[in-house]
């Protein structure tokens, strides 16, 4: 069998922050991928604590600060554990938000009806109502500059960076696969944005940078978690209980059975890694099986990145009392394990330029507040 690489690189985005992780998932093509190297040691270098609720995947911003939402607030913090300030947001309920970071700086969070845009001092620049609750999974900012977005409600919005709504729509069929782990992607030429949906025959939608709908794809499943696009613009997510590969034009490339994860990272030599059965798995760009690593059972509602040498991190639990991280290289060797105490995680880890991985934890206990480890 011979293995197929296809190097991959980050597409030029030049309305998002040129920094290490300007929103979850890294880039607006969801990869999971960093461009530097990862930690090297396994070990606390500093924890943080959170408001009562929440803790989703940070944005790493510039000067070594990095920006996270708990419960109601959004927090800017340093690499050392300071926090630098708290701004309030327009909740009712927890946020499950993640920050996402524009080219001029401004940090542009979803709450319960609102769209917010933050200075980089924590003042507020604008905000605008939008009909549901927003999870800024389900967010990118276009090449346009807009930042496009999906409610509880099913509604598509466009929001320029003046706050202003540019239109507004229902989505396809008034359904979408809404939810924590779903993400808005868009194709690496920024024409179009990949949304899930939540029936067989309607399990995923791509839509111009108007809203409206180009093609439907017929997968035989609801999309869940994710959705991850490489250089080519081929599609990775998962649909039922199947990794699905879709090729730009929405023919299906490979189908792999597989249960329990939510998304996936694209190395850069195009190998693909997911969690399926308490392993990490990684196939090929073409979905041939390179090798696979065990891994906790538990868990599964994960993000799994990677880094610049293709290390992939990932965490999970064999008792929802402890989560074990671990890095495991690109040739399938366990590099380190590092166990902290958690019982729950909604949010994904995020990479930085110095080598640390960022990861907010629930836990130890229900009363505990969650935690968001600084690893090295």
């Amino acid at each position: 069998m011979q293995l197929v690489i296809k190097p991959q690189h980050d597409i030029a985005w030049p309305t998002l922050a040129s920094t290490p992780w300007p929103k979850a998932r890294h880039d607006a093509q969801c990869t999971g991928r960093s461009s530097y190297a990862g930690p090297q040691l396994g070990r606390v270098k500093a924890s943080v604590h959170l408001n009562s609720w929440g803790g989703e995947d940070p944005a790493v911003g510039p000067d070594s600060v990095f920006y996270v939402v708990s419960d109601t607030s959004l927090f800017a913090v340093t690499f050392n554990s300071n926090i630098l300030w708290k701004a309030p947001l327009k909740a009712y309920v927890p946020n499950d938000n993640d920050p996402l970071i524009g080219s001029n700086g401004i940090i542009y969070v979803g709450s319960s009806g609102v769209m917010s845009a933050f200075r980089p001092d924590g003042s507020l620049l604008w905000q605008t109502n939008v009909d549901g609750e927003v999870y800024l999974k389900a967010c990118g900012i276009g090449l346009d500059g807009n930042i496009y977005l999906c409610t509880s409600n099913a509604s598509l919005y466009a929001i320029d960076r003046s706050g202003n709504i540019v239109w507004h729509r229902s989505a396809p069929g008034g359904q979408i696969m809404w939810g924590d782990v779903m993400t808005l992607s868009f194709s690496p030429d920024g024409s179009r944005f990949y949304l899930g949906g939540n029936t067989a025959t309607q399990s995923l939608y791509v839509l111009n940078t108007s809203g409206i709908v180009v093609r439907t794809d017929s997968l035989g499943a609801p999309q869940y978690g994710a959705i991850s696009i490489d250089n080519d613009g081929n599609v990775f997510s998962y649909f039922g209980g199947n990794l699905v590969s879709i090729s730009d034009s929405g023919k299906v490339r490979w189908r792999i059975q597989s249960n329990e994860n939510y998304n996936v990272t694209i190395d850069p030599n195009g190998n693909v890694g997911y969690l399926s059965d308490g392993n990490l798995v990684s196939v090929d760009n073409n979905g041939q099986e390179r090798w696979r690593v065990f891994v906790q059972p538990l868990d599964f509602y994960t993000h799994l990145v990677c880094d610049a040498q293709g290390t992939v991190y990932t965490e999970t639990s064999a008792d929802y009392k402890n989560y074990d991280v671990q890095a495991i290289s690109d040739k399938g060797k366990l590099l380190w394990t590092l166990s902290v105490p958690a019982y729950l995680k909604y949010g994904g880890p995020s990479l930085t330029r110095e080598g640390y991985l960022l990861l907010p934890l629930y836990g130890p206990g229900i009363p505990e507040p969650p935690q968001l480890y600084i690893i090295e």
